[in-house]
């Protein structure tokens, strides 16, 4: 074998065993939640509950056994319907599936409104993107600003380009996340949103690729030798 072909060989071995190790992470983790999944209702995993925890850092959910009004001052037997707690630049706001409540920094109620007032009948979700607040029910969205001054109701297009994720919603409404359903997000890449199916796609394109480069290793070895 010549020199040019000495170091082709060593050029392609060593980005062969790079792209092995990439692919092989990737199959480890497909394996192990495979495995997982496959055994779900056998473990018990189709029924015990994700840890409120994980459930808040990566699908945003408060749990519903969460005391959002424990620091809140003078706000009574109202705060009994209270779901959701939004961050405010200068307080918070609690949704409830009929009004909010709007607290300063401290905890103090500043003021409470009916949702009516802000073109809602009734409140079943809320979230805050950016500096503005999302509130909705089954038949619309609202894009509110942080004083709760300005509101405009979104047009469809604006309202599901929203992520599904992140909202907060009564617990009626909100099913349990299971570890079979947190599994499933992870075996099938879906926290990476819209990029899961194109992230799957190269992975698929890099074992194909690991493939052909063995082969073509394989070949150039048994002319050498």
């Amino acid at each position: 074998m010549t020199i040019n072909g000495f170091r082709r060989l060593q050029f392609l071995a060593r980005w062969h065993r790079r792209i092995a190790l990439l692919a092989c992470i990737w199959l480890v983790a497909l394996a192990a939640t495979g495995l997982l999944i496959n055994h779900a209702n056998d473990w018990g995993l189709d029924r015990s509950p994700l840890s409120a925890s994980l459930q808040r850092l990566v699908y945003g959910i408060e749990p519903a056994s969460s005391d959002f009004c424990g620091h809140v001052i003078a706000l009574g037997a109202d705060c009994n319907g209270v779901f959701g707690r939004l961050a405010l630049p200068s307080g918070e706001l609690l949704l409830a599936p009929d009004r909010l409540h709007l607290l300063d920094s401290t905890g103090q109620l500043i003021e409470s409104l009916p949702v009516s007032r802000l073109g809602l009948d009734s409140l079943e979700g809320g979230r805050r993107e950016g500096d503005w607040i999302y509130l909705r029910n089954r038949e619309q969205t609202v894009r509110i600003d942080p004083d709760l001054v300005d509101w405009q109701v979104q047009d469809p297009e604006s309202a599901a380009a929203l992520s599904s994720e992140s909202w907060q919603v009564p617990p009626a409404a909100n099913e349990p996340i299971t570890w079979e359903r947190f599994l499933l997000d992870l075996h099938a890449a879906r926290f990476l949103g819209p990029l899961a199916k194109t992230f799957t796609d190269l992975m698929a394109g890099l074992i194909l690729l690991l493939a052909f480069s063995g082969a073509w290793l394989w070949w150039l070895k048994r002319r050498r030798d």
